[in-house]
């Protein structure tokens, strides 16, 4: 199987991760990682790197593709990308990342698509969609409904609160931002939702999916900020699109798609919180 990545900036810094490769004893894998910067002040973890969200997806992408390509199982190499960014995060601050107010620790969503002989093995963490096309023709989409579910109600209020007043989207999001940052906390909590972060503790409950590799036309993960152009947007259909996905494809869709969203500056037509958002995306395909 054939596998790119792609990835675009959306807002000031490119806070997403991408990439896509072949294993050394076969097969091939993608990953899709897009940070989330707290919403509490901390320090820079890192002066590489223009934010801390910057800082945890590239951390994290680059230690989990290195345990894939040096033979770890998928399960392990999760688990060795964690404990990277922890370790860096504890050295940089000088105290547990356990002790840290969770509303200031960056997080991530998770897409990882593991393609072995036999199987295909898909982990998901917050709303980065993974996507299988079947064989069959069949099209399984899996992201995290509780936290799609907390994103829509925080856009609705923030058009109920704006309506019928002439204000910019910074304005826009300001009315909002305590329900943001209520959502925020409940990260990784029970009847909340899970994501990526240094603490580890939503690696138990990411949602998994495993394939016969024969019954898989092509994998591919996507942050929300392209998987939009799907969905919200409905500039193409996912199903065709996947069929024929190449990196000029994808950099053909992003174009379009961000010329739509500057259309749309003041949020009318596709309500969201942002004028538009990081894109990235993997695609292995056979």
């Amino acid at each position: 199987m054939n596998g790119f990545h792609f990835t675009d900036r959306g807002n000031a810094v490119n806070e997403d991760f991408a990439y896509a490769a072949a294993l050394p004893g076969g097969g091939a894998y993608g990953v899709v990682i897009d940070g989330a910067t707290g919403l509490v002040e901390m320090p820079l973890v890192s002066p590489c790197f223009s934010t801390n969200a910057q800082w945890f997806s590239h951390t994290a992408g680059e230690a989990l593709c290195g345990a894939l390509e040096g033979g770890a199982p998928p399960e392990q190499a999760l688990a060795h990308a964690v404990a990277a960014t922890r370790a860096e995060l504890e050295a940089s601050l000088g105290c547990p990342a356990g002790s840290l107010d969770p509303a200031a620790v960056p997080s991530a969503t998770l897409a990882l698509a593991v393609v072995g002989e036999r199987n295909v093995e898909l982990w998901g963490l917050g709303d980065s969609p993974l996507v299988a096309l079947m064989r069959d023709g069949e099209l399984v989409v899996s992201t995290d409904e509780v936290l799609e579910s907390l994103d829509t109600r925080v856009v609705d209020l923030m058009l109920a609160r704006s309506a019928g007043r002439d204000l910019t989207v910074a304005e826009r999001r300001a009315l909002v931002r305590d329900e943001v940052l209520a959502n925020r906390r409940l990260r990784n909590t029970p009847g909340g939702y899970w994501c990526l972060d240094a603490t580890g503790e939503g690696l138990a409950h990411a949602r998994r999916l495993t394939f016969p590799r024969e019954g898989v036309v092509a994998v591919a993960g996507m942050t929300d900020g392209i998987f939009r152009a799907f969905g919200q947007y409905g500039m193409a259909s996912l199903a065709e699109w996947m069929a024929g996905a190449t990196y000029f494809s994808a950099q053909r869709l992003c174009d379009q798609m961000r010329v739509l969203e500057a259309e749309d500056a003041q949020l009318r037509r596709y309500p969201r919180m942002k004028v538009g958002d990081d894109a990235s995306l993997f695609v292995i395909a056979s």
